[in-house]
């Protein structure tokens, strides 16, 4: 079942003339950057406030969920723009599991950097546990490429850089900001009254959590370009060393989807608060870890249901995922607003 929903989830690109979502003109490049710890490189989208023109393109799009519209390669709008990095996804996503959020911070006057993973189909149990440490330093090496870039379509402002990060995005975002994990912490995550989200699928593969890589996932990804950022519901939240919490020196916001009834124990975040000094918490509680997830189809609902997996689909009544979309964004957006330089 894990496969076929990794198949479900994999999204597509498609020219397209109807959106998911309707803004402002939201213009979309790709650039292919430098990303050495993976002695390759990595394909990101760019998303940016946009004037009209370029060509419209329909971007994460599956059988479970509707895709986000832009302008491809549209003229950028005039003024230099905050650039926020997007990290959003656990060990194993979708190319494109961020898409609505990209779209609705670069209609909000943000340019979005998101990273875009690589293939989960190709990726094994042992490998995935590698991306902790790999996608901080992505979040870094396209920071870098875009800063060396000249040919963007849009101006950034350099002095304003943010990171954004969902489930293992939210742990790079962390660890950007200064955090390091402890491996005992995080090898006990899967043991006795663990709190770990993927144990189970560790479990099946044989994967004991105290033979990884202690000197990387101890490892310093502090990067001080970074001046902001906002963390959404993140794995190993609690296997951070209140050491590395308690020295980060930029405004950091913590969300968690759901109420304290309902968020998974490995995604509670609300006693970081007290760690980081300049941390704010919020919880938003019409909604679930669910709602991180792009908007669904019509029928998404029956095939997750028939095929015995996670109710992806599923919202609290009298809510809906378009909604907890255009809420979520507003709030981040205005996170950043304040957080960030002026």
């Amino acid at each position: 079942m894990r496969h076929l929903l990794t198949l479900l989830l994999s999204a597509c690109l498609l020219a397209a003339n109807t959106p998911a979502h309707a803004a402002d003109p939201v213009g979309l490049s790709f650039l292919s950057v430098p990303v050495p710890e993976r002695h390759g490189t990595m394909e990101i989208s760019l998303w940016y406030p946009a004037l009209a023109g370029g060509t419209p393109i329909l971007i994460g799009v599956s059988p479970l969920f509707k895709g986000e519209t832009a302008q491809r390669d549209a003229p950028a709008a005039a003024g230099d723009f905050p650039l926020i990095l997007l990290s959003h996804g656990g060990l194993k996503s979708g190319p494109f599991i961020g898409a609505w959020m990209a779209s609705r911070l670069a209609s909000e006057g943000f340019v979005v950097a998101m990273m875009r993973q690589p293939d989960p189909q190709t990726m094994t149990s042992e490998e995935s546990i590698h991306e902790i440490w790999l996608r901080p330093a992505d979040l870094s090496a396209a920071l870098t490429a875009i800063e060396k870039d000249s040919t963007l379509p849009a101006k950034i402002d350099r002095n304003r850089i943010g990171v954004l990060g969902f489930l293992i995005g939210g742990t790079s975002a962390l660890s950007v900001a200064g955090g390091s994990l402890d491996p005992e912490s995080f090898a006990r995550s899967c043991g006795p009254n663990g709190t770990g989200v993927d144990c189970a699928e560790f479990a099946r593969a044989g994967i004991d959590l105290h033979s990884v890589d202690r000197q990387q996932l101890s490892r310093s990804h502090l990067d001080t370009r970074v001046k902001a950022v906002v963390v959404i519901d993140p794995e190993f939240g609690a296997s951070f060393t209140p050491e590395s919490l308690k020295h980060i020196s930029i405004p950091v916001r913590l969300i968690n989807l759901g109420t304290p009834a309902t968020i998974w124990p490995g995604l509670r975040i609300s006693g970081l608060k007290d760690t980081i000094p300049n941390a704010r918490y919020d919880l938003l509680g019409d909604t679930s870890q669910y709602g991180a997830f792009s908007e669904c189809k019509p029928g998404g609902a029956a095939i997750l249901q028939e095929e015995g997996e996670e109710p992806l689909c599923d919202d609290p009544e009298g809510t809906s995922r378009a909604t907890i979309h255009d809420r979520l964004a507003e709030n981040i957006a205005a996170a950043f607003r304040t957080d960030l330089p002026q």
